[in-house]
Formats: structure tokens, C-alpha cells, sequence
């Protein structure tokens, strides 16, 4: 039986909807202020000024009331982080995960293990001031970057939309009126070919245009699959993006954009057997401990193509400045994948899913922001989610049976908000600011029986839910001297409710909220020679979203609301320029991130546990409500009980960065650079049992580079130089465990040129 691939109903209109979004876009446009105004001049000695756009305005990064992580092109490029996959390794606070095409996004200890289609990230992730909703929209590699934002903490106000946890901004280069060309070209161990290109500037009176290229082709596995004799762990990935800037008047700014890319990869698909918990039917050894090799009877791998267009106006009304941005996003997801990772059949899961998203907003900004300043706005955003999955094996009703999903999601989301910020004294500053989301998300399609590869009884799956909340700011910042400030701030904020579409006859899960209270400092000290600041928080989460596949049908993912969360926690970062020519930058975000009630006798929602079999289940709501009945046979065996206490999902109880650059003059115009990072992890529960765990773990990544003179380098990196086991997920289902191991020893030869 052929089952229909969905997505092409709205492949016809694509080219058309484009033209139409980019024709369209000066009428309806928005996007953050001028990049331009977030490049500052170097300093003459110390470190360089940074100016974020965390506020909705270009501000010193030193005089914004939140903390903070501005990661610009030149430090990601010497640390080697050239993807969102790296970005936790220079920024402590931040913990990414692959599921499939799907990036997952902690910060702080907040995020969300839920991974399927329709769901969104509990951090919100933007690109130059456009809302990416679809998490396969977080992976990807850095080309063309101006420089990162990541605000820890609720930005539930000018943000609004599921900035829960924080969120991670993208701002990338614009083209201006001097022409500039920058690429790079490598070869790496595991026949790794990579290459960038971006080009821009004017192309006519008051007109530039700019494009970035982005080619990556891993064409050796870093494991192999013993049952098919076929490499695995690779992926092959190329992307595009442009800008087109016209500046129609001195009042008046236009920006055009528009990206593609295209991604084929199973390096977070190709599922192994846990080493501690192997799923029923392994007969071993089929692998080395520390491998990445499986015994699938079938080749996993996910296919993601993504594309997206934007239009932004910025009009100088004089009194306020007006911005607005309309956006179009599109992605499709090809997935077929063994969950058992053994070559018995016992459950694959295969899917076509797709993702097509309008955003429109608009903002009105007061040009004075002395002593009063001021910003209202609007946002709407248009979700249309769709998802056809098989769910086939021994486990799930037969390789010719099984389960067919034909599921479908749309989502409405309006947003009224407002902010003002007013200096009581000179020093003295205050700001409050309230958002009010009011969101519909409708449930469609259904799921079916598959018996002999055909269609059996259906069962609907029509279901709605809407709701409206508020959520706000309030924040005030006290300046000591000219280089040193206190700030204190309590945010509300909230996580949309939804559905998942890997298993849609489940009712959805409920919103889930965040109280958020803050007190920090930041401080400039020895001539600008040292930036450091630090921030402590308390938060408050009920309704925590909590993925469970054990708790469901097997391979199945099951949404949970857990009943409530209590995050404590240390932020501190510091960058400093002792010397000429010398760069240190690093800091440490410290956890205290527990389940505050999850299954206390009494209360609504009861935790899923695993046990190895063979095992029985106890009484419900206990704190150990299972018993293992004799040696391991393989699989699980999950009761319901009580993990209040217990460590939350990707929250490592401490994490720490430390960076060194260093650049030695050579000649009277080359020079050579050194760079090294290290990165540690304590580690942290996979699942709200913390059964599954990924151990302490440090990395490191090194480069040497000798430059010609300014416009003519080649650099020697090398990545994960220790070759440390660690790992992107670790998932269990009523089969076992499998593992997801992230990238392994990386190095290579890479030759760059700047004009």
C-alpha cells in the first residue's frame, strides 16, 4: 500500500507564495533595528563595546536589565562552534539536543524533551526578528553570522511567544554600501568536505544585495551498521541566504530576505543499543563498547528541507520609529528510522511531515528614550502543521501492520503587548511591560488500524483548545558608577499548550508557566581590560510539559503535564583582554533544578518509571512504585509514581566554559593565531526518572592558523580532541534503550580568505 505524501497539495503554490510574500513584503514588513547600529567601533585598547538588541532597540549590552550571552562571529569562528549543535560549548547556560531534524533547546535547565512535529521549543528561536516555530528550524550551520543573543530567562513581553526559558537570536550580516567577500574551503578526517561563501554590497544608488553559501558533505560514517555492512552517522547539508536593502529614503529602510536548505542526515537518526539496557532480541556483542555501530534491520535516515522569506520596513516617523516584518516559513520532514536499533523487527517508524508558518508584527517605538521611552505592538502568527506516520513491528501489531496516523494541527495566535521604561533619577532607571496572547490550536485527522498493509478501522481525532493569557515585566536598574550597575527583575511567562502528533488520540497537554525572579550585576573594570557579570535567579514552573514514550503506546510519544519545578541557579561570564593580543573569555552556570511535585500522594499527575524486566508494577503514586523480579531480559516495565525531587531533563547541575584566543605577529604582515576551548558537563536525566543519564563530560576544541596577511589564512582545528563519549539522547521505550552518541574526534585543514 502506498501512503500519501501529504505535502503535495501546497508544493504547487510554493513558488507563487513566495513572489507573492516578497512583492507583498514593503506593504506589510517589520524586522529589529539597523544591524548596522549593532557593529560598534573597536576600542582603542580592552575590550570592543557590544550592542544586543535584547529590548527591541540597539543598547549597550552593559545597560540592559538581563543577562545576557552576546556571541559574536569572531568568537564563534575561534572556538570552532559553526552550528547550533556546538553553541552550548561557549555559552554554559545553554544545553542542546538532537532528536531526528529536530533541535531541542534548554537554557537555564528550562526546555522541553518533546520532539515531534507541531511542538515547539520552550526557548524561542528567532533569525533577524522572525519567529522560527518548527524545531527543525533550529539546526543549522553558521555562515554569514553578525553575532548571537541568548537572553536567559522569560522574555514573555516584547518577545512574547514561547520565549518560556529564554530565547537564542540569530542576527545575521547586512549588505552595505563597501563591497566585502569572505569564504572558507576544508577537508576533514571522515572525508568531510566544507565550504563558505558570502559576498555583498551595493548594486545600485541606495540598493545592496549580499549571499551566503553554506556547503557540508560528510561522506564516511562515523559507525556502520553490521546487519545492512553500511556506513552510518553522516550527513550532507547546503544552505542559501540573501538579503536585498534599499534605502528608499532617509526615513524610510526595506529589507528582503530569503533562505534555503537542505539537509540529509542520520547522525542523530541512527539509533545504537544502550549499553546498560539492550532491547529485546540483541544478540551481541554486534558492537564495541563506545561505538556507534547498530544491528538496525533497516537504514535510518531523516531528509529536511526547509525554506523561508521576509519582508521588513523601518520608517523614522519622528516622534517613534515603526517597524514591521511579515514572514513566510515552510519545512518538510522525510523520516524513517528503527527505534530498537537490533535486527529483529521489532518497531520502525516512518513519516512524512511538514510545517508551513505566516508571522506578521508590528511595533511602534518612541525615538526618545531619555527619560521616558516607550513600545507597543502587535504579532500574529498562522500555524499549519500536518503529519502521515506508519508505526510497524513485532511490538506494534506485525511488519505489515501496525498503526497509520493522519494527523493534522493549525494554530492562531494574536498578541497585544506594551512596554515602558522611565529614569526615576539619572542612575535610576524602572520597566514594566504586559502581553496578553490569546491562541487556538485545532486538531485534525485521525488514526487507523494497518492490518496486511491496508487500512483498517479508523478513529477520529477532532479536538480544540484555546485560551488567553497575560504575561509581564517588571524590572529596575540601579547604576553604582559609569562601569558598574545592579538590576532586579520578576517576568511572567508561559509555554503554549498543544498536542502531539506522534500519538493524537492523547487530550493535550494544558500551558505551562514560569515565575521568574532575577537580581544581577554587570561591570566594565580595569579600563575595559575585564566585563564581568553575574545574575541569580529563582523560578517557579507549574505545568510543566513532560515527553513520556514509555508512558504511551510503544514508539509512541506521550505529552504529560508534570505538576511543578523549582530552578535555582548561578550565571556568571566573563571576557578579558589582559594584554594586547590576548583574549580569555568563559563562566559557569550552576543548577538546583528539581521536581518540586510529580506524583505526590494527592496530587493530579503521576511520573512514569522504568524498570528493567522482569518487573512488576506496585502501588501507584510511591516513590518506588515498580520491583525487579529476577535478572534483565530486556525491555521496560513502567509504573506510575512519585520523582518529586528528582533532577528535571537536560538540566546538568553545573556547567562551565573557558576560552582562550592568542594572536603572535609574524613578519610585518602575517600572524600566527592560536585558540582553544574547554567545555564541562555534570550531567543529566534524559527522562523525568533519570533512569537514562548522560555522565559528567568535558570537551575540547583547538585550532592553529597562520595568516598570510589580513585577507589569506589556513587554520588546523581539531574538535572533541579527546574524543569523548557523550551523547545528543538517550530514549526507552517498553523495548529497551537506545542511544543517539554525539559527533565523535574531528579535525581538519581549512583555508580562509576576508576582502
Amino acid at each position: 500500500m502506498a501512503f500519501r505524501d501529504k505535502r503535495l497539495r501546497v508544493r504547487l503554490t510554493a513558488v507563487s507564495t513566495s513572489a507573492l510574500a516578497l512583492l507583498g513584503a514593503p506593504a506589510l514588513a517589520q524586522s529589529m533595528p539597523p544591524s548596522g547600529a549593532a557593529t560598534p567601533e573597536p576600542a582603542q585598547d580592552g575590550l570592543n563595546e557590544i550592542i544586543v538588541t535584547a529590548q527591541r532597540r540597539a543598547e549597550n549590552l552593559q545597560e540592559v536589565p538581563i543577562a545576557i550571552a552576546a556571541v559574536t562571529a569572531d568568537t564563534l569562528s575561534e572556538a570552532g562552534v559553526n552550528d547550533t549543535n556546538s553553541l552550548s560549548q561557549v555559552v554554559p547556560s545553554v544545553n542542546f539536543q538532537r532528536s531526528g531534524a529536530s533541535g531541542l533547546f534548554f537554557v537555564r535547565g528550562v526546555g522541553t524533551t518533546n520532539a515531534s512535529v507541531g511542538d515547539e521549543g520552550s526557548n524561542a528561536f528567532y533569525v533577524d526578528g522572525v519567529y522560527i516555530p518548527d524545531l527543525s528550524g533550529t539546526v543549522t550551520q553558521f555562515n554569514n553570522i553578525e553575532r548571537i543573543e541568548v537572553l536567559k530567562g522569560p522574555q514573555g513581553t516584547l518577545f512574547g511567544r514561547n520565549a518560556f526559558g529564554g530565547l537564542i537570536h540569530i542576527i545575521t550580516k547586512e549588505p552595505g554600501e563597501v563591497f566585502e567577500a569572505e569564504g572558507e574551503g576544508g577537508y576533514g578526517n571522515y572525508e568531510t568536505a566544507q565550504g563558505k561563501l558570502y559576498v555583498g554590497g551595493p548594486i545600485a544608488a541606495n540598493l545592496s544585495m549580499d549571499l551566503a553559501l553554506t556547503g557540508y558533505n560528510q561522506a564516511k560514517g562515523w559507525g556502520r551498521n553490521v546487519t545492512l555492512d553500511r556506513e552510518i552517522k553522516k550527513m550532507q547539508y547546503w544552505g542559501a541566504r540573501s538579503k536585498l536593502v534599499w534605502n528608499a529614503s532617509d526615513a524610510v529602510k526595506v529589507t528582503l530576505s530569503g533562505d534555503y536548505y537542505d539537509m540529509d542526515d542520520n547522525t542523530s537518526i541512527g539509533w545504537s543499543v544502550d549499553e546498560d539496557f539492550p532491547v529485546r532480541g540483541l544478540t551481541g556483542p554486534i558492537y564495541s563498547i563506545g561505538s556507534m555501530d547498530t544491528a538496525s534491520d533497516t537504514y535510518s535516515l531523516t531528509k529536511l528541507t526547509t525554506w523561508g522569506v521576509s519582508g521588513t520596513i523601518e520608517a523614522d516617523l519622528g516622534f517613534a520609529d515603526l517597524t514591521s516584518i511579515s514572514s513566510l516559513r515552510d519545512s518538510e520532514n522525510d523520516s524513517d528510522f528503527d527505534v530498537d536499533a537490533t535486527q529483529v523487527p521489532w518497531l520502525r517508524i516512518s513519516f512524512v511531515s511538514g510545517s508551513r508558518a505566516y508571522q506578521q508584527e508590528l511595533r511602534l517605538a518612541s525615538a526618545a528614550t531619555d527619560p521616558l521611552s516607550w513600545q507597543v505592538g502587535g504579532f500574529y502568527l498562522r500555524s499549519e502543521v500536518d503529519n502521515a506516520s506508519r508505526f510497524r513491528g513485532l511490538g506494534a501489531g506485525g511488519v505489515n501492520g501496525g498503526t497509520f496516523i493522519d494527523a493534522t494541527l493549525d494554530t492562531d495566535s494574536y498578541a497585544l503587548f506594551g512596554e515602558l521604561s522611565y529614569k526615576i533619577t539619572p542612575t535610576t532607571q524602572v520597566i514594566g511591560g504586559v502581553r496578553y496572547t490569546k491562541d487556538t490550536r485545532n486538531l485534525g485527522g485521525g488514526q487507523y488500524v494497518v492490518v496486511n498493509n491496508a487500512l483498517g478501522p479508523f478513529t477520529p481525532t477532532e479536538d480544540r483548545i484555546s485560551y488567553g493569557k497575560f504575561t509581564w515585566r517588571a524590572a529596575i536598574r540601579q547604576e553604582l558608577t559609569d562601569d558598574v550597575s545592579l538590576y532586579a527583575s520578576y517576568n511572567r511567562g508561559f509555554k503554549a499548550g498543544t498536542y502531539s502528533l506522534q500519538s493524537p488520540t492523547n487530550p493535550a497537554v494544558q500551558p505551562q508557566f514560569i515565575n521568574a525572579f532575577e537580581a544581577g550585576v554587570k561591570s566594565e573594570l580595569f579600563g575595559r581590560r575585564l566585563r564581568l557579570n553575574a545574575s541569580v535567579f529563582h523560578y517557579d514552573i507549574s505545568n510543566y510539559q513532560i515527553r513520556s514514550a514509555a508512558a504511551g503506546a510503544l514508539g509512541a510519544a506521550v505529552l504529560l503535564n508534570a505538576a511543578s519545578v523549582k530552578v535555582d541557579g548561578l550565571d556568571v561570564e566573563f571576557d578579558a583582554a589582559p594584554v594586547d593580543n590576548l583574549r580569555i573569555f568563559g563562566g559557569f552556570t550552576w543548577l538546583d533544578s528539581r521536581f518540586s511535585n510529580f506524583g505526590k500522594p494527592g496530587s493530579e499527575y503521576l511520573a512514569p518509571v522504568i524498570y528493567p524486566n522482569p518487573a512488576v508494577c506496585d502501588a501507584p503514586g510511591t516513590a518506588d512504585p515498580g520491583t525487579v523480579t529476577g535478572p534483565y531480559t530486556g525491555g521496560f516495565t513502567t509504573c506510575f509514581g512519585n520523582v518529586s525531587g528528582f533532577q528535571t531533563p537536560g538540566a546538568p547541575d553545573f556547567t562551565a566554559s573557558l576560552g582562550a584566543s592568542y594572536s603572535i605577529p609574524v613578519n610585518e604582515t602575517g600572524s600566527l593565531r592560536f585558540n582553544l576551548l574547554g567545555n564541562y558537563n555534570s550531567g543529566f536525566p534524559f527522562e523525568a526518572d533519570g533512569v537514562l543519564r548522560q555522565k559528567k563530560y568535558g570537551l575540547l576544541n583547538g585550532s592553529v592558523a597562520y595568516w598570510l596577511n589580513e585577507r589569506w589564512g589556513v587554520e588546523i582545528w581539531g574538535k572533541n580532541i579527546t574524543g569523548t563519549k557523550y551523547f545528543q539522547q538517550k530514549i526507552s521505550t517498553g523495548l529497551g534503550a537506545t542511544t543517539n552518541r554525539a559527533a565523535p574526534a574531528t579535525y581538519g585543514v581549512t583555508v580562509k580568505f576576508d576582502y
